[in-house]
């Protein structure tokens, strides 16, 4: 079998183009609105359908920290109440095949192929604090007009 799997770790999601400090997960979602085309002459008990709006989304989860190698809470919380759209990228880091084991200076860096970017909306960001545990957020971002894909 050709191909080598991608390690987790080493796709991200880039704001602005900074990486989001102590990041844990990452995630991308395309969908595709539908629309119900069945008619009579359409058969019996298969439902047709028509593709029509293309949106998506992406989110993160991250510990918590004040001062991070890379976009913090309170970054993204200004981002946030700015309420202007922001630039995203999906793809691997810069250096994922040299990768080190610390962040370097500023965070990690945006590939410059493999990427799929577009315009967000932060839509929300969530602290959590648990007692006993690390502090941790989430932030969701909302696509703002086409996400578009760099070989």
């Amino acid at each position: 079998m050709a191909g080598q799997v991608i390690n987790g770790g080493d796709l991200m999601l880039f704001i602005d183009d900074k990486s989001i400090a102590f990041a844990t997960s990452h995630k991308l979602s395309i969908n595709v609105e539908t629309v119900e085309t069945t008619s009579k002459d359409s058969g019996g008990k298969w439902v047709a359908k028509a593709a029509r709006k293309i949106s998506w989304n992406c989110s993160t989860e991250n510990l918590y920290s004040n001062d991070g190698e890379g976009m913090t809470f309170d970054q993204l919380f200004d981002k946030l109440t700015a309420r202007t759209p922001i630039k995203a990228v999906f793809c691997l880091e810069k250096d994922y095949a040299t990768k080190k084991d610390e962040v370097p200076s500023g965070g990690w860096l945006p590939a410059t192929t493999g990427t799929y970017s577009g315009n967000v909306i932060i839509t929300a960001l969530e602290a959590n604090a648990p007692n006993g545990d690390n502090a941790t957020f989430t932030a969701s971002f909302e696509g703002v007009g086409a996400l578009t894909k760099t070989a």
